[in-house]
């Protein structure tokens, strides 16, 4: 794989899931896909969570904050209510994430359920015998779906509706015709 890493597909994904406008993050998605030639879009790294960045957990928490020093975020935990507001966050996220034009790459344990602010607090050894199940389940179905569909092998890609805030669009490929529906 000769690529990059697609770093406004990752901002257009947190920012909808932070703030929840669908015209924004389709019209950032439509210039993504209208300023790439299309061997470079089916290639690009699709990631929401890097070794760069807070976990994908807590970015999407109403704990996170990239103003927060060093000391403050050694003591934060993202816990209860909020871990599972996250996790349901990430599960819509990551949906947007295998299904757009690109390849999916997953930072090592954010399917696990890991969480952490930025470097080194991101940088978590794998949860080994401790990870959210139901979130590693959903993550092998949504890789399943993929790789069962030619749709998302270089399919096009045509933006549906984003009307009350629910993003919609066709990825679609000869026969094969997949239309994907996020509401936050």
């Amino acid at each position: 794989l000769d690529s990059v890493m697609n770093y406004p597909f990752a901002s257009a994904i947190l920012t909808f899931m932070r703030y929840g406008v669908a015209e924004n993050f389709m019209e950032s998605v439509v210039s993504i896909c209208e300023n790439y030639p299309k061997t470079a879009l089916d290639c690009l790294m699709n990631h929401i969570g890097t070794h760069d960045t807070a976990r994908i957990l807590t970015r999407l928490s109403d704990s996170f904050s990239n103003n927060s020093d060093r000391n403050w975020q050694s003591t934060q935990n993202i816990d209860g209510n909020e871990y599972e507001k996250s996790v349901r966050f990430l599960k819509m996220a990551a949906v947007l994430q295998y299904t757009l034009p690109g390849v999916p790459s997953l930072y090592y344990g954010d399917e696990a359920g890991i969480t952490g602010f930025s470097d080194p607090f991101c940088r978590a050894t794998y949860p080994w015998g401790n990870e959210n199940i139901e979130l590693l389940e959903f993550y092998k179905t949504l890789g399943a779906v993929r790789r069962g569909n030619k749709a998302f092998a270089g399919g096009d890609f045509l933006p549906w509706d984003t009307s009350h805030n629910v993003i919609s669009y066709i990825r679609q490929r000869d026969d094969s015709k997949i239309l994907i529906a996020v509401n936050k």
